[in-house]
């Protein structure tokens, strides 16, 4: 396994225990902060991957997954349209990720 994944995946893990805990404990502010960290280190998944140095290809099914399951939590632990929603937004975030990065760096670097 990759080491990106392994970073990307433990602190997601932890995010979402944290939320957990955060929640019990009616830590509000907390909660919300978390909660929007977990958000958007969902929707920009390939984009984390690439900045921890990996392939944000690999990115392409867990963000389906992760965001069916924010679309879930949003919507109020129901299945809902709304759901789809967030599995086309967070394709689409991957979709831009991905050929955004397809170029890459500038050929040269002009100072002015």
């Amino acid at each position: 396994m990759e080491r990106p994944i392994v970073i990307y995946t433990v602190v997601y893990i932890a995010l979402f225990v944290s939320h957990i805990v955060a929640a019990a404990n009616d830590w509000n502010i907390l909660f919300r902060v978390i909660a929007s960290v977990i958000t958007i280190q969902t929707f920009f998944a390939g984009l984390i991957l690439h900045k921890l140095g990996g392939n944000a290809l690999h990115a392409r099914i867990p963000v389906i997954l992760l965001g069916a399951g924010l679309g879930y939590v949003y919507s109020g632990m129901n299945i809902r349209l709304e759901i789809i929603f967030f599995i086309i937004f967070a394709i689409i975030l991957q979709y831009g990720t991905e050929k955004g990065l397809k170029y890459g760096e500038l050929a040269e670097n002009n100072n002015g």
